[in-house]
């Protein structure tokens, strides 16, 4: 349900108040009838703007890891340099604040992570000598274990699961960040196809490799 949410751009933060809010609406009809929507629509659109302010950060983000991602692979072409991309599917998403901070604390100042607001985390990782496949591998799961140490909660303890894409440049042929941030995404969606916790390298040719 979390993933439908996030899906659409409505998170769990804002259902209360939207439940609240339509009630009202709806005890208002029945008390005045049709005029009351004349009152309502004002509010309508103040109750929207949390919506569109949190859709519009999603965008942002996004926005902003094309573009490091085309820096990055123009960068890669000139020096030969490597950089590593590791794209995170978080479930349940509301855990995705914690993630995140668990992630920042983990990696290097230099290294730069995306929160794509719908349970999705995208990490951009420094250059890293000697970093191969095998390494990059390994690197992804112990961000893995990170992620999916137990949540505590009010109500009781949570258990996250993580599927990553992950890719090292200068593996395949990537034309642009857009198209690699989509092949990402693709590579992403069949590792939670393949289960929990499923893991991928993405390389930009005909297949994910495992």
């Amino acid at each position: 349900m979390a993933q439908l949410f996030g899906k659409y751009g409505i998170t769990r933060a804002y259902l209360p108040a939207a439940c609240v809010f339509l009630l009202a609406v709806a005890l208002a009809l029945s008390w005045f009838g049709t005029q009351a929507l004349v009152f309502a629509v004002p509010f309508v659109f103040l109750g929207l703007i949390p919506l569109w302010q949190d859709r519009r950060g999603t965008g942002h983000a996004a926005t902003e890891l094309r573009g490091a991602l085309d820096r990055d692979l123009e960068t890669s072409r000139k020096t030969g340099q490597g950089f590593a991309c590791i794209l995170l599917r978080i479930a349940p998403a509301q855990v995705t604040a914690l993630t995140l901070t668990r992630l920042r604390q983990s990696l290097r100042p230099e290294d730069r992570v995306f929160d794509l607001h719908t349970g999705e985390i995208a990490i951009l990782l420094a250059a890293v000598p000697g970093l191969d496949d095998p390494a990059l591998v390994r690197l992804g799961r112990r961000l893995q274990a990170i992620v999916e140490e137990q949540v505590f909660t009010g109500d009781a303890p949570l258990h996250p699961a993580a599927s990553l894409a992950l890719y090292l440049a200068p593996a395949g042929c990537a034309r642009s960040g857009t198209a690699l941030l989509d092949g990402l995404m693709v590579t992403l969606d069949e590792a939670v196809r393949r289960g929990p916790s499923a893991l991928l390298l993405h390389d930009p040719g005909p297949s994910p490799r495992r």
